[in-house]
């Protein structure tokens, strides 16, 4: 297909896609994981937290410590302290926090909406041994739940500890989400649906490590795209779409365009490019990637880069996810997983 007609057939494959089905999915074998032993139990940290006695702080703020000795001081010196005020202490933080009146309704909400998570359990614990299986060298971490003021989703803190902002996934039309701040193709992902999917990504970073091997847009697209595979085998069951935070139509106008895309970043030299800004949109949350198509959806370089990984995966079967993860050279990487992006259809 001409690069040039792409534009014009991104919204038409949607009506196809929807009567025929794009290809999406993983090539993997999935494997069983049924034997392995994994049974999760949620700590709701916000409800310990809400239930201090602001007339013996301190006490509180001791047994909190000790319940959770490393969430208790991230939360109070990293979520919650103001960080423009660097004498504030961690007893004036939290109780600034608790006794404001909208983080009182805030808790009030998310207790109506997750008061009762053992749902959540039983899909965190299938999902750990997916986890357990690709890193049998890791511990399976603690899991706790908080509320921030919207400041965080998902959170990891090294190896052993999982933190989920409920907050934040209490329905894309919240009238607390300010639109300014959360706009429409963020605030799709604050629903129920998507909480494991932003847990799992925080432990696929947390498995990564904190940034790519170099600054070429190449670097950063294998870089998400490995974060993406860790999601695909952590998540077997889970739509593609959801692990991309787009929309179906979003989701199946990127396969039907595969081709015109990364022909597109080819001719444009944007693959070695280390101009951030040239490509920003690419491998960052945003509505749209215009420096590919104005309809391509943000972070479709993120989603050619998981092509990318899964190509290379396919042809070197052998290779564990330790080592895979291990892998610097991003050259090297394209090069031996032979990419050929698919044609429409």
């Amino acid at each position: 297909m001409n690069v040039t007609k792409v534009i014009g057939y991104w919204q038409v494959v949607l009506l196809f896609s929807l009567l025929f089905g794009c290809g999406q999915g993983n090539d993997r074998n999935t494997p069983d994981v049924s034997e392995i032993k994994v049974n999760i139990k949620i700590q709701r940290f916000e409800q310990d937290l809400c239930a201090l006695d602001t007339n013996n702080l301190a006490v509180g703020m001791a047994r909190l410590a000790q319940k959770y000795p490393s969430l208790f001081p991230l939360f109070t010196e990293n979520i919650i302290r103001d960080q423009s005020n660097p004498n504030e202490t961690a007893e004036q933080a939290l109780r600034g926090f608790v006794s404001a009146p909208a983080t009182r309704l805030l808790y009030d909400t998310v207790q109506q909406v997750y008061g009762d998570l053992r749902w959540l359990e039983k899909d965190i614990s299938q999902m750990f041994r997916y986890y357990r299986y690709y890193f049998p060298q890791k511990p399976v971490p603690e899991v706790a739940t908080i509320i921030s003021e919207f400041s965080v989703d998902a959170f990891t803190f090294g190896d052993s500890l999982c933190g989920i902002g409920l907050d934040l996934f209490l329905g894309e039309n919240y009238p607390a989400y300010n639109p300014e701040i959360f706009p429409s193709y963020i605030r799709r992902q604050f629903q129920r649906d998507y909480i494991v999917t932003r847990l799992t990504k925080a432990l696929a970073q947390n498995s990564l490590g904190e940034t790519p091997p170099g600054t070429q847009l190449l670097d950063m697209m294998l870089y998400n795209g490995k974060m993406l595979y860790i999601l695909d085998c952590l998540l077997p069951t889970v739509p593609d779409s959801m692990k991309m935070g787009y929309t179906s139509a979003q989701m199946d106008g990127c396969v039907y365009n595969e081709q015109a895309v990364w022909a597109r970043l080819l001719s444009q030299n944007l693959l070695y490019s280390s101009n951030f800004e040239s490509f920003r949109k690419l491998v960052t949350p945003s509505p749209n990637a215009p420096m590919v198509f104005q309809e391509a959806p943000g972070e479709i370089g993120n989603w050619l880069g998981w092509q990318i990984v899964k190509a290379y995966m396919k042809r070197h079967p052998e290779t564990s996810m330790e080592a895979l993860l291990k892998m610097q050279d991003s050259q090297k990487l394209l090069e031996e997983a032979k990419y050929k992006p698919k044609r429409p259809g």
